[in-house]
């Protein structure tokens, strides 16, 4: 099921940045900072205690930025990460945002075939932005379209990998 997280899920997403992320990972302080900090949405896939994923966003006056997306490598190739991005997508969309960016490695091409699958394009390269590997990352930027509140429906541009209908049930 997905939530919307709750500090009291520091200590599994803790653990579950360490497990996604590795040396990458964002410490506990910077963890508690983002799920506290104003302007903020993070919802968790929850199953029955146990934390598979999380992901969430960062609201402007205009945009969303997509801050993360994270699955535990043995809940991996269940749609969970999906499923997190099209909800995520549709809060930003409820907010009358009017796009969602985000910055993904250039040598993560899971993450980028998920965006691409989600209607995101590469509209910029950031050179050595992930350190201390020195790595790029795509720029990559989503039109959003609002439709005002209650449920919301998403189809992606390319449904692959299983991927049918997404809806936001609330």
């Amino acid at each position: 099921m997905i939530r919307g997280v709750a500090l009291g899920d520091l200590d599994k997403l803790v653990d579950l940045e360490a497990s996604v992320f590795g040396d990458q990972a964002w410490s506990r302080q910077a963890l508690r900072f983002e799920l506290s900090a104003p302007s903020r949405t993070y919802l968790v896939w929850d199953d029955q205690g146990a934390i598979l994923g999380y992901g969430g966003y960062w609201s402007g006056e205009r945009d969303a930025e997509l801050m993360t997306i994270g699955v535990l490598p043995e809940a991996r190739n269940r749609g969970i990460a999906g499923f997190l991005l099209a909800r995520l997508i549709a809060g930003a969309d409820r907010e009358g945002l009017q796009r969602m960016n985000l910055k993904v490695r250039v040598d993560n091409s899971a993450a980028i075939d998920l965006y691409e699958d989600f209607g995101f394009s590469q509209t910029g390269l950031c050179k050595g932005y992930y350190q201390p590997e020195d790595v790029d990352a795509w720029v990559m930027t989503r039109p959003l379209i609002s439709v005002g509140p209650g449920p919301v429906g998403f189809v992606s541009n390319k449904l692959s990998k299983g991927q049918e209908r997404i809806i936001d049930h609330e």
